[in-house]
């Protein structure tokens, strides 16, 4: 990988760490106002999970990138952690964070790997 690649990879991940760490916003809304009306909590708790999700997706995103952008510093950036193959270069184009290949997220996703902080879309 040139020096130009890796600066570039770079760019992208700090922008992505800057964009899911600038959510912490999102923890505001976690704070709900207390409804007698059943309709009015019904719809307080569904805007209460998603926003648990979107805060829990942005964390899991950040560890992600925080992985990616240590692997790039060690040089082990674009190795699948899982199998220690090559990742191909068009899927760490569209998501730069990933540390697994294809196959490997596949079978993740197949065992319901959702903790794992290696995984990524």
């Amino acid at each position: 990988m040139t020096k130009n690649q890796t600066k570039k990879i770079r760019e992208q991940l700090e922008a992505k760490l800057a964009e899911v760490s600038g959510n912490g916003g999102r923890r505001d809304e976690l704070i709900t106002e207390w409804s007698n009306d059943p309709m009015d909590q019904i719809q307080s708790r569904a805007d209460l999970d998603l926003t648990v999700r979107f805060v829990n997706t942005d964390f899991q995103t950040k560890r992600q990138v925080q992985t990616a952008m240590a692997l790039l510093e060690n040089g082990e950036y674009g190795i699948c952690q899982e199998c220690g193959e090559e990742i191909n270069p068009k899927r760490l184009e569209a998501i730069p964070w990933t540390t697994v290949c294809v196959s490997c997220q596949e079978e993740l996703d197949e065992v319901g790997g959702d903790s794992d902080f290696r995984r990524a879309a």
